[in-house]
Formats: structure tokens, C-alpha cells, sequence
């Protein structure tokens, strides 16, 4: 035995191996888990002789109480050269059971591959923290049963850690949160109040408190808050109790249903904004309706100034008038209905209409604010001023625009009776003709206008080739038309539905604009104007894109107001095109936008939806 110790360990250092052979069970298994070797304390502690485990198969390494994947893990890892660690259990030739705490590392010998496994019995150790974990368990139900809510916390509030779940919060979401954003605003006054309370005068504290459930049922708790000392006196923290009391407060059932059944309502109405505050000013409750139009949840806004919800550019103007509004109240005047701008969390401003009231419980007062927001409806007056003015707008330059050709048509017309000189008279006669083609444009146009503004249009499928076609063969007379490249690209395999004469009044504005803001054709210049539809199941994208003048940046954003013209003498215009296309693709709910470089080109995209 001890020729095959000096064979197998003998590149150990023998102190080291004396260390190990005293404290730990050791053993050598060959590639095959055979043991060909164990020291004393293996066989004294697994009551087994070393003849009887000499040649065997070690079954600290076939355990059934391990799952497979252990071994597995364990097998991959040695069989790789590296060292494991862990936990094995097996059993005594008694058949008790044994915990081992194991390190298996792989050696080589004359090129022959072996396994030292050195291992320390942690049975009791083992026992001990498994009993732990299971008293820790029954401690985790005991205090997850128990009837009460216990919390403990900082002097500001913020949880430190609590028993069980809470207001629909599960544990570890409670913790670093703060006790007052899961107590209800009715009751967040007196909580605060007992809580400081605590914490300055180091004392324990017992009050009753209520809240609402989220059908609207009104719910009483007790409270006790206990300051937590350190060794030497300080504070470090309370610990808070909430038992729910609910069943034993003298209030009658139909008392009780009775004002479930009012903030169940209060608080589902989504169609009006209702808040309330106190004499303060701050956000004590609110409905859906507010939550939906501010975007806030309660938890965020409930104990914070109303002011919060109104637009900082309008802040004084809007405390001015809550200000107003609450003197008339307490004169016992109405408040008059008055115009807010409010903004939202995302900082989105809208506008609404304010009407505020006073309400009266446990002798203190609230105010509550019924808004009602009015963004429609100041969008239509918006849209109802400009279109007004845009009307007189029309109504005067049309008339002005129709003088001019009429005027110019009866000069020529006189002039021609007059001359004699054929030459002379057929130049009459093509300025003639040049003044009746401008009246006769600017009577299209504003005939299209017309139909733009009556709206009373059928809706039928949409044939973009016969549209463009049919536009190009319009325009074919255009100055500088059989100079241009035109590329049409139209993918219509999805069947689209809109207004064909609109569609049609689209393509003609914008490709005429594309004509005649075209740069003359060069050797190094050839005018190109690429039309492309594309239309798929909910809509169809257009897009008319040259390489013409361009639009300068500074204008680009008034080439759809009504009679815009170009400051380029040679591209004259009415200024109604593009105006035109703008109110229709508005009047089908589309979208219209423009990009363009100077002299590198412009594109129009527009999306449209179908019908």
C-alpha cells in the first residue's frame, strides 16, 4: 500500500500530503471511476474497509439522490482538465446518509489520466443551514399570513422592507418606494403627521385612518408606528402596522354601499376632467377623465399644487383667474366658466374650459375643478378664421386677377381693328390668344377652387394611369413640356378608393408646378419630373419629385397659403395651385410635405387614406 502511495502522490510535497491525509477524506479514481485509492478518514468515516472499496466503482460519484445533470456537469468538467467544486451526498455502508464537500481535480501520471477527490464532511453543517431555510420559509408564511401590514421606514417615508404585498404591489416593488404614494390623499395629512410625529419625538404613535378600494368601497385601518432605536439611543428607522378594521367600524352597509356606489361613478367618468384640491391648493383625488387628459397616475400627482397641470407660459394669467374664481365661491357668487391653458406630462399644451366649485367635508373645505377640454373645438374656430379669410382673400383677387385679361383682351381687340399691317396683326393676334389662355387658367382654377370648397364628390376606384395620362395629355401644351423626362413609376395592385376628380386636380397642380418651374434643357441639363404611386391596403403615398428651380428655405413655408407667387418674373402664377391641393388633401384627412434645394429640385409627398 505504501509503494502504490509513493507511485501515485509523489510529486506532492509530503507536508502537504500529511495536511490532507490528517483533515480529509481523500481518494484516487482512474479515468473509468474505479478507486485506486483511499486514505484512513475515507474509510473510517464511510465505514468501509480498503479492501472492500479497492477496484470499485465510487459511489459518491453515482449518487441517486443527485439529479443526472449534475453528474454530467461534473464529468464535462474534470474530463476537460479542469478543476469541480461542490456538494455530493451519499451514503455509509450503514446507509445512513453523508454530505460531502467536494474538489475533484484531474492529474496525470506517466501519461495515465487519474481524478484526486478530497473531500470534508459537512453533514451537520448541511442539516443545520437546510433547517435554517425551512424555519426561514415558515417565518416568510407566518409573517405573509399575518392579518396585519407591516412596514418598516425612514424618516422620510421610504420603505425599507415590508411583510407581505400591498395595495396590489407586490413586495419587491414596495420596497424603495415611499408609504405615502400607497396611502389614499383622504387620509395622507394625518398619516404624514403621525410619522414625524415619530420620528422627532421618538415615540410610538396609534391612529385610524381610511381609503377606498377599486370599486369605491370605503375601507378603515388601525395604525401603530414604533421608532427603532440603535444600541446606543439613536434613530434608525419606525416600523409601521396597518390592520385592516373595516368589519368592526359602526358604520351601516348601506352607508357604506351608498358611497361606494358615488366614487365608483366619480371615478369612472372618463368624458369630463373632475380634480379636486384643498384650501391649498394641493390634488387631493380625480377622476379617469383627468388621469386620460393629463396622463399622470395618481400616485404621481395626488398631494402636488394644481398649478402643476397649467401651461408655464400662462401661469400667472392662469392663477389670476383661480384666484378670482375662489373669491367669488366664498362671496357665495358662481364662478364664472373661463378659459385655461393646461399642459400635459408629456408637455403637450391643450386648452379647456374651467368651472370651479366648493365642497364641504369633515369641516374643511376642497375645491373642485370641472374642465372640459376644448382642443377640437378651438381648431375648427381656427380653422373656421382662416378659411374666412382665405374666402376674402379669394373673393377680392379673383375679381382683381379677372380685370386684368379682360382688360388686356379689349386693348388688343381694338388695336387689331385698327391695323392694317398683316405682319403687325398676327402679333395682336398670338398676344391675343397668349391673354386668352391666362384668363382661361385662372378660370380653371378657380373653378377647381369652387368644387374643392363644395366637397360633393363621389367616391369610386382609382385608376392612377388613366389620371396621369389624361393629366399629361392636358398639359402637353405647356411652355417647355417636350423638353422634360418624364418617369412614371405606378404600383396600384391594391384597389384605392378617393374622389377621382380631386385626385386628378392633385397630379395636374403639382405636375403643371413641376413644368413650370423647370430649368430650360442644356447639353448638360435634360428637365426631369418622376412621378410615383404607391398604394397598399390603407392608403396610397404620391410622389412628384424635380429637378427644377427649387424654393428658396425663407418661402417654403408659404407656397400653400391662398395667391403665394414666386418672386421669378419668368415663372408667372396665380398662386391658387398648390393652395388647391393643400385644402384637398386636408379634406381627405391626408397629409401633404414638401422638400427642396435651390436649383437642385423639389418633392412633393403625399399620403392619403382609403376609402
Amino acid at each position: 500500500m505504501e509503494a502504490v502511495k509513493y507511485n501515485l502522490l509523489s510529486k506532492l510535497n509530503e507536508n502537504v500530503l500529511s495536511i490532507i491525509e490528517d483533515n480529509s477524506i481523500v481518494s484516487i479514481i482512474d479515468v473509468y471511476g474505479r478507486i485506486e485509492y483511499v486514505n484512513t478518514l475515507f474509510c473510517d468515516t464511510l465505514e468501509y474497509t480498503e479492501s472492500e472499496l479497492l477496484g470499485e466503482t465510487l459511489d459518491l460519484l453515482k449518487s441517486p439522490i443527485h439529479i443526472e445533470a449534475l453528474y454530467k456537469n461534473l464529468w464535462k468538467t474534470i474530463k476537460a482538465g479542469h478543476k469541480w467544486t461542490g456538494i455530493l451526498a451519499t451514503k455509509k455502508s450503514n446507509g445512513k446518509p453523508i454530505t460531502l464537500d467536494t474538489i475533484i481535480v484531474p492529474m496525470k501520471k506517466d501519461n495515465t489520466l487519474m481524478y484526486v477527490i478530497v473531500s470534508k464532511d459537512v453533514t451537520r453543517l448541511h442539516a443545520e443551514k437546510v433547517r435554517l431555510k425551512e424555519s426561514d420559509y415558515r417565518s416568510n408564511v407566518f409573517l405573509e399570513n399575518m392579518p396585519m401590514h407591516v412596514f418598516s421606514i425612514t424618516k422620510y417615508g421610504k420603505i425599507l422592507n415590508t411583510n407581505k404585498s400591498y395595495c396590489n404591489q407586490e413586495k419587491e416593488n414596495l420596497i424603495d418606494t415611499y408609504i405615502y404614494d400607497h396611502i389614499g390623499s383622504n387620509s395622507y395629512d394625518i398619516f404624514k403627521k403621525n410619522v414625524d410625529e415619530v420620528f422627532k419625538n421618538k415615540i410610538s404613535k396609534q391612529f385610524e385612518f381610511f381609503d377606498f378600494d377599486e370599486d369605491g368601497r370605503k375601507l378603515f385601518f388601525s395604525s401603530i408606528i414604533s421608532p427603532v432605536f440603535t444600541d446606543f439611543g439613536g434613530l434608525t428607522s419606525a416600523t409601521v402596522c396597518i390592520h385592516d378594521i373595516t368589519n368592526y367600524k359602526g358604520i351601516s352597509k348601506e352607508e357604506r354601499d351608498r358611497e361606494a356606489k358615488y366614487r365608483l361613478i366619480y371615478k369612472s367618468i372618463n368624458v369630463g376632467i373632475i380634480v379636486v384640491a384643498d384650501d391649498k391648493g394641493k390634488i387631493r383625488e380625480w377622476n379617469k377623465g383627468a388621469k386620460l387628459a393629463f396622463g399622470y397616475s395618481e400616485s404621481e400627482i395626488l398631494g402636488r399644487p394644481l398649478t402643476i397641470l397649467t401651461s408655464l407660459s400662462y401661469r400667472e394669467s392662469n392663477i389670476t383667474a383661480f384666484v378670482k374664481a375662489v373669491k367669488k365661491i366664498k362671496n357665495n357668487i358662481n364662478s364664472d366658466i373661463i378659459e385655461l391653458q393646461c399642459v400635459r406630462k408629456n408637455g403637450e399644451e391643450f386648452p379647456v374650459e374651467f368651472a370651479l366649485s366648493s365642497i364641504r367635508v369633515n369641516k374643511k373645505t376642497s375645491y373642485c375643478a370641472m374642465m372640459h377640454d376644448i382642443s377640437k373645438r378651438k381648431s375648427l374656430q381656427n380653422k373656421l378664421k382662416q378659411k374666412t379669410k382665405d374666402l376674402e382673400q379669394f373673393l377680392y383677387r379673383s375679381a382683381h386677377d379677372l380685370k386684368a385679361p379682360f382688360a388686356s383682351a379689349q386693348g388688343l381687340l381694338n388695336l387689331l381693328k385698327e391695323e392694317k399691317n398683316k405682319e403687325k396683326a398676327q402679333v395682336l393676334i398670338d398676344m391675343l390668344s397668349e391673354t386668352i389662355d391666362s384668363g382661361r387658367v385662372l378660370s380653371n382654377n378657380l373653378s377647381e377652387a369652387s368644387m374643392v370648397l363644395a366637397k360633393n364628390y363621389e367616391y369610386k376606384t382609382i385608376d392612377f394611369n388613366d389620371i396621369v395620362n389624361d393629366v399629361l395629355k392636358t398639359l402637353s401644351n405647356a411652355t417647355n413640356f417636350e423638353c422634360i423626362d418624364f418617369k412614371i413609376s405606378i404600383d396600384d395592385h391594391k384597389v384605392f378608393t378617393s374622389k377621382p376628380k380631386l385626385m386628378h386636380s392633385i397630379f395636374q397642380n403639382l405636375i403643371h408646378n413641376a413644368i413650370k418651374y423647370s430649368n430650360k434643357q442644356t447639353d448638360a441639363h435634360t428637365p426631369c419630373i418622376d412621378i410615383t404611386v404607391k398604394t397598399k391596403i390603407d392608403d396610397v403615398s404620391i410622389i412628384v419629385r424635380d429637378n427644377g428651380k427649387g424654393i428658396n428655405l425663407k418661402c417654403i413655408d408659404k407656397i400653400f397659403d391662398l395667391y403665394y407667387r414666386s418672386n421669378n418674373e419668368n415663372t408667372p402664377g396665380n398662386g391658387i395651385g398648390l393652395y388647391i391641393v393643400k385644402n384637398i388633401v386636408d379634406g381627405l384627412d391626408g397629409s401633404i410635405s414638401v422638400s427642396s434645394e435651390l436649383n437642385i429640385g423639389t418633392c412633393f409627398e403625399i399620403h392619403l387614406p382609403n376609402y
